[in-house]
């Protein structure tokens, strides 16, 4: 076995300054991959997430070669610490685990990890997805992780089995992967690949979407055979709380029109889907993309075809024109997302809108016959109560069907995150509990006694008070998001709480002090590994040493 060393002097590459645990010189062996084992961890919300990245993976590696199966957790509704699940991966033996993770089920995300490396020591283990981009430097030294990817992964994941198997790998040429060299943690330029139709679709197959439409997966659309797609990746922006830049890059990237257009036809014709979800987070930013689009699946004439972007749109990137043509072409509903009506707050977010120009604009997408839905977020750092009455005040000068008020959440690796722990306003490794549950990490001083649920109910109503023609679409569309036992437990805490605001605090603030303390010491529990990130290779290195040392005496 020949040994290769990692010579930083004619490589390129980012070091982050952890303590080296290599010998002198790197020793590899060749691995061949046969059995893949990606594990979706408990803790996603089956309403609006699905193992999409999953479906990705599986599609763009060569399928001959790997026997892939995916784990979901979420469905089967097991820890990691089950039984029943390392029974499962036991048997299935894989030769390489991987986990895609958002930051509330991390710790989660890494106990897989963990199992896996208790069930099989040489097994080899990968870790991406939002919360291992954005928390790297943290994620890169956790127990039971051999490899981070940083971003999109769709083609690289390839490249990288592909090292693997090499008697020298050169994993530089990963793009997106972390691992451990000689001297530090090196990390490759991401992969932003530019021609996205290099991309296959997802396999939907395998990530069970059938399963979870039927049980209930539809991200604010009706009950419809759905499906998610991704058009275009990438945001310019820089809103402090968000990280879709770091995960996507900056620069708006495109499926080509004729690619998307067959991806269409592939979910409508092959697999029923009559309503699709753009998953985008700039959907519009392109305007004359967004247009070409449109005109394409209206040509199509597909009967019934239905369009969302849950994820909202760029308001002030369209006109007119794209809005009728966004009605012509199946969308029933927009999505759109100032944030907030606080000049001030808007500005403390960094979000590049004019919040002037919002009721125009959404006037002129109620005028092409378009409903128009509004995302708000509460309780962003410096809020105080005259911030939320402006919010308040917006909602009901633009006249929105209806609004989704989320409480803020400070997501690892964003800017204002970074702020708050320097500011120790937050403690370092503080994760949310849920971007769903209405669960806050972090509270405002100014509002630590503001009665949310109240607030909420009292806009809810003033909103069905100021456009009663409006009610029924307001109340179908709640019982079309929600089980009714979810609303009517909700609509039962808003009015306790609005009753009895000092009994707010155990629902509103899911970290007391002590689950603070416990929650930041599992997440600071991310040590270096004994042992270098390719633990085989490893002790194979230590074993030939030892030989060595022992022909030299």
């Amino acid at each position: 076995m020949n040994s290769v060393c990692v010579d930083k002097n004619s490589r390129k590459f980012t070091l982050f300054g952890l303590k080296p645990d290599c010998s002198e010189e790197r020793l590899w062996r060749p691995v061949r991959v046969k059995k893949i084992a990606l594990i979706w961890p408990k803790g996603y919300d089956p309403t609006y997430s699905i193992p999409l990245p999953y479906g990705y993976l599986k599609s763009n590696i060569d399928e001959s070669r790997y026997e892939v199966r995916i784990f979901d957790n979420t469905i089967l509704n097991r820890l990691a610490a089950d039984e029943l699940f390392k029974q499962d991966l036991q048997e299935f033996n894989p030769d390489l685990v991987g986990v895609s993770t958002w930051s509330p089920m991390s710790i989660e995300a890494l106990d897989c990890l963990k199992v896996a490396k208790e069930l099989n020591p040489e097994v080899i283990t990968c870790i991406g997805g939002a919360h291992a981009t954005s928390y790297h430097e943290k994620i890169v030294g956790a127990k039971g992780v051999d490899f981070l990817f940083r971003g999109e992964a769709d083609l690289s994941f390839s490249v990288f089995l592909e090292q693997l198997e090499k008697q020298d790998p050169d994993f530089f040429n990963v793009k997106g992967l972390i691992f451990r060299g000689k001297e530090s943690v090196i990390a490759n330029d991401l992969d932003r690949e530019e021609d996205l139709d290099k991309i296959k679709i997802p396999d939907y197959d395998s990530i069970q979407l059938d399963y979870y439409v039927r049980n209930g997966y539809r991200w604010n659309c009706p009950p419809k055979i759905n499906a998610p797609v991704w058009i275009t990746r990438g945001c310019p922006y820089r809103c402090g709380y968000c990280a879709a830049p770091e995960l996507n890059g900056k620069p708006i990237r495109t499926h080509s029109i004729p690619y998307m257009i067959e991806w269409i036809k592939y979910l409508y014709f092959q697999r029923g889907v009559r309503w699709v979800n753009i998953l985008d987070d700039n959907f519009t930013y392109h305007k004359k993309y967004a247009k070409e689009f449109c005109r394409a699946v209206i040509d199509l004439r597909l009967k019934g075809l239905r369009f969302g972007t849950p994820n909202g749109i760029r308001m002030e990137r369209g006109d007119k024109e794209l809005w009728t043509l966004m009605k012509q072409a199946g969308w029933q509903t927009l999505m759109v997302a100032p944030e907030t009506g606080s000049e001030k707050t808007i500005k403390r977010m960094d979000k590049d809108l004019d919040l002037k120009i919002v009721p125009r604009i959404v006037k002129e997408i109620h005028e092409v016959g378009l409903k128009v839905q509004g995302f708000l977020i509460l309780g962003y750092p410096g809020e105080s109560k005259e911030d939320l009455l402006a919010t308040r005040e917006l909602i009901l000068k633009c006249a929105f069907n209806f609004v989704f008020l989320a409480s803020f959440q400070p997501l690892p690796g964003t800017p204002i995150y970074k702020e708050l722990v320097s500011n120790k306003e937050l403690p370092e490794g503080l994760l949310p509990h849920s971007y769903s549950d209405g669960t806050r990490a972090y509270m405002p001083d100014a509002l630590k006694k503001f009665n949310f649920p109240k607030f909420i109910l009292q806009t809810h109503l003033l909103m069905m008070i100021n456009d009663p023609k409006n009610l029924p679409y307001h109340l179908s569309l709640m019982f079309k998001l929600f089980a009714p036992r979810q609303i009517f437990k909700k609509v039962i805490l808003i009015f306790f709480y609005s009753l009895f605001p000092k009994r707010q605090a155990g629902e509103t603030l899911i970290f007391s002090p002590a689950n603070q303390q416990n929650q930041v010491a599992q997440s600071q529990d991310i040590e270096e590994n004994s042992s270098f990130i390719y633990p085989p290779m490893h002790q194979q290195a230590q074993s030939l040493q030892a030989e060595k040392t022992k022909e030299e005496a």
